[in-house]
């Protein structure tokens, strides 16, 4: 048997080295660091040149309080900081950095220079650290502020170096950490510049808005809409996209906390599901969202890089941040996406922002609370039976009659149009043919009839005014033990989404009224899929949805089922009633659309 190992104090060197592989990762971590560092020293400008010939160097410089003379040693000390001095201080920390370890952390894995002056010094001082030595020390020439260089990053490093991206890669992501630091401080100038070209030039501004089309560009942010929630001493407020746009990644998704970015799970996860009935599956949002809480209800010490946060009570943070998003979509629906919009057709259509009836046009002047309140009811095909083939008649797709109490605000009109795409035909038993000025528009009428039942069920549940049907005879359903007890636990949310169902055994329920949009269909399975939805953990206005999503699934016109002409016009026409048509509750595209130069490419012309 081998003896063991002595145990050794490591080295100032080794100790140093292990921090700064937390600390600093990569360049953009540098950026972040250093840029943040700027803020918490009152900059009104900061710069940042990122240059790869010959060799990587990064220069942040700022117009801040500068660093005394006699304190610059120290603050490339690890843990020396002039943000935090006991131990509560932690609990309610307002700057960037309170660690200590940024600086020491750059040094020891670069060759590193800071300048620093401050306003009451005639001349600025230079210290030169070389992977954690420092070699040189002097008076410079300088402004008011700190240069702080980095050149030679993980050079003594070989193995961190070894895992980094390639150079574009490592520019890409450090150009987006500081476009997401200036989105949160709109009133501070930004520059980047690139071996020497400026890639950004964002002078400050009063507005987070500006901000945005500064940093993402005038046609996203003409796309999005302010958002803005309180709630139990929380506020959430900046931008979001409008319902129906969407983008192939999420990098245009940043959130902060008490002005802080980070990339928490808990955030991110409450952004996506707030949008999980408007959003297409694999697409994303722009979301430039700010969530501002009492710091003693926030722990930032999670993580040395500061990127992940802590909740005290993460459950409240996430649901009201749903609600919040939720409330303000719900205020500004948009016809982005509707008839089969697509992302590239954002530039033209904000283009043609002051012309009536297209995208960017002005919302109407009614609110929700103004929309008439009006019920509606379903007739089912004879018998319930929706077999393939089948004819649907247009009072069927209609879903009945409504029942007008007063004058309708007017309809949202499709895309620049005056009225609805012609109808041409049915392909497949499942797909309107459509034709739209110089388009060929292809309508999945499962999808869009489903997103349609499922907009009216929700503002009829959001109005307590659900019909319910009761069955005939009781319909027992088995559901497992979990669906009992989710069957128990949400007894009230049921009742107000149209069902009875009560417990029968340990792993049965028995439905005794459902829906009656969906009184045609199979009680059983409708409602086997129902209680699984609630086993899935959903409550509140997330039951609500899921619920009447699969209801709107099981009640709308299938594929396989034949739509004449004036079926599917009448379709088409409800889609213009609703708020948001661009993509079914469950995330699948409503209508794609063929140009017509591109048919015109097939056969040669």
């Amino acid at each position: 048997m081998s003896s063991p190992e002595r145990i050794v104090a490591l080295s100032d060197a080794v100790v140093s080295g292990i921090a700064a592989g937390e600390v600093v990762e990569r360049p953009a971590s540098v950026v972040k660091e250093l840029v943040e560092n700027a803020l918490d020293a009152g900059a009104s400008t900061v710069t940042v040149e990122y240059d790869e010939r010959p060799r990587s160097r990064l220069v942040v410089s700022d117009d801040g309080c500068g660093i005394p003379a006699d304190q610059l040693a120290l603050a490339v000390a690890r843990h020396a900081t002039s943000k935090i001095r006991s131990l509560e201080d932690l609990t309610g920390v307002r700057t960037f950095g309170f660690r200590g370890e940024a600086l020491a952390s750059i040094a020891a894995v670069s060759d590193f220079e800071i300048v620093s002056r401050t306003a009451d010094a005639q001349v600025g001082t230079a210290l030169r650290v070389r992977h954690g030595e420092t070699i040189g020390r002097s008076t410079a020439s300088a402004r008011r502020g700190t240069r702080v260089t980095v050149a030679d990053l993980f050079a003594n490093v070989p193995a961190r170096r070894k895992f980094l991206k390639s150079p574009a890669a490592e520019y890409s992501l450090a150009a987006d950490t500081l476009r997401r630091i200036a989105l949160a401080e709109p009133a501070v100038g930004f520059r980047l510049l690139r071996n020497g070209k400026t890639v950004l030039d964002a002078p400050p501004v009063s507005d987070t808005q500006v901000r945005i089309a500064q940093v993402y560009g005038r046609d996203v942010a003409a796309a999005m809409i302010p958002v803005d929630g309180r709630h139990a001493g929380m506020r959430l407020h900046g931008a979001i996209s409008l319902a129906g746009t969407s983008y192939g990644s999420a990098r245009r998704m940043s959130m902060f906390v008490n002005g802080r970015w980070v990339h928490d799970r808990l955030l991110f996860r409450a952004v996506m599901e707030a949008y999980r009935t408007y959003l297409m599956r694999g697409r994303y949002p722009a979301a430039v969202v700010f969530l501002e809480v009492d710091p003693k209800i926030l722990d930032v010490n999670v993580h040395p890089t500061k990127r992940e946060v802590r909740f005290s009570d993460g459950a409240a943070v996430e649901r009201f941040v749903i609600e919040a998003i939720r409330e303000a979509l719900r205020r500004r629906s948009s016809p982005l996406g509707r008839w089969g919009l697509q992302e590239h057709e954002l530039r033209a259509a904000g283009r043609r922002r002051s012309r009536p009836g297209v995208v960017g046009a002005p919302a109407p002047s009614w609110s929700p609370a103004e929309a008439p309140a009006e019920r509606w009811s379903v007739r089912p095909a004879a018998g319930g039976d929706r077999r393939a083939g089948n004819l649907a008649s247009e009072d069927e797709i209609r879903g009945g009659t409504r029942e007008r109490t007063v004058a309708e605000p007017p309809a949202e009109l499709p895309l620049g149009c005056e009225a609805i795409p012609r109808v041409v035909g049915q392909v497949f038993s499942g797909y309107i043919v459509c034709e739209d000025g110089d388009d060929l528009l292809l309508v999945d009428q499962h999808a869009l009839h489903e997103r349609v039942l499922f907009e009216r069920l929700m503002a009829d549940l959001e109005a307590g005014a659900v019909s319910s049907q009761r069955l005939l005879a009781p319909v027992a359903v088995p559901v497992g033990a979990e669906g009992v007890e989710a069957v128990e636990r949400l007894a009230a949310d049921l009742e107000r989404a149209g069902w009875e169902i009560d417990v029968f055994g340990e792993e049965e329920a028995l439905v005794r009224a459902v829906p009656s949009i969906v009184s045609g269909a199979d009680p059983k399975a409708v409602a086997e899929r129902v209680v699984a939805d609630m086993v899935a953990g959903a409550d509140g206005g997330r039951f609500g949805e899921r619920v009447m999503a699969t209801v709107a699934c099981h009640a709308a016109v299938r594929v396989g089922q034949r739509l004449d002409a004036a079926a599917a016009t009448a379709l088409l026409e409800q889609a213009r009633e609703v708020a948001f048509s661009a993509c079914c509750p469950h995330g699948r595209p409503v209508a794609r659309r063929l140009p017509r130069a591109r048919i015109e490419r097939l056969f040669g012309r």
